[in-house]
């Protein structure tokens, strides 16, 4: 089983530009997911995808195997299927992790992963309950509704289920979609041959492009508290957690 990690690293990101190469600890984001990616024992390979001059410099500090991309993607999934093509390697599984999610840890990855290799499914991704319900508000926080066998039946950055008896939010009904995902090649080749869907327009998801087509999405349930970051609150609040 040949399994390969692809990084997306878009540098200009539309809510906080230059994010990927901000500190955060005694790396910067991009560093810190990229080591985190380094323990997962199960990768064959590990590659960072951008169109950014400053972040192939940036990753040569660190090592890191670079593939340039061009800069007209719309999504992250686009690019990581040009570096895999232009890699020219084979994988049984591509797993896209996320350059903003530095508190993914490897023990995460590999559990979408063994997942994905257990169960015949066209995507293995991540989710975890909301711990506050700021967040699940936020329109920011992808929420996902699941299937008594977690295959995920919708994405939506509005709170789904609504509840429509009961004057507060009860968090436990409520899964947090989390950014990684494991793709078959197959998989990975039609999302980039689909054009925008209609669903994946209105709620800017690109997942959506690939569920309007049938495709099976594995929600894998992780302990998870961390989280993507965004905005600058988020790189605030990251930077809090990591100092104490």
């Amino acid at each position: 089983m040949n399994v390969i990690c692809i990084i997306p690293a878009r540098l200009q990101s539309t809510r906080l530009p230059g994010k990927l190469l901000m500190p955060f600890g005694d790396k910067s984001i991009l560093h810190h997911v990229y080591s985190n990616c380094k323990k997962v024992s199960l990768f064959s390979d590990i590659i960072i995808a951008t169109d950014s001059d400053d972040i192939v410099e940036h990753c040569a500090l660190f090592g890191a195997k670079v593939i340039m991309t061009g800069d007209h993607h719309a999504s992250g999934t686009d690019r990581v299927y040009e570096a895999y093509t232009k890699n020219q390697v084979i994988a049984d599984l591509i797993v896209n992790v996320q350059a903003d999610e530095p508190f993914l840890c490897s023990e995460h990855i590999e559990s979408i992963i063994h997942c994905h290799i257990k169960n015949d499914v066209d995507v293995c991704t991540g989710v975890t309950f909301f711990k506050d319900s700021e967040e699940m508000l936020s329109s920011a926080s992808v929420k996902v509704v699941t299937d008594q066998h977690d295959i995920a039946m919708y994405f939506s950055r509005s709170p789904i289920p609504f509840f429509r008896d009961e004057l507060e939010f009860n968090l436990k009904a409520y899964k947090k979609h989390i950014g990684i995902y494991s793709y078959k090649e197959h998989t990975l080749k039609c999302f980039t041959e689909l054009k925008e869907s209609n669903y994946e327009s209105i709620e800017k998801l690109e997942q959506l492009r690939l569920m309007e087509k049938g495709k099976r999405f594995l929600c894998v349930p992780i302990e998870y508290d961390g989280f993507g970051i965004d905005t600058m609150h988020d790189y605030q609040r990251a930077l809090q957690r990591i100092q104490s």
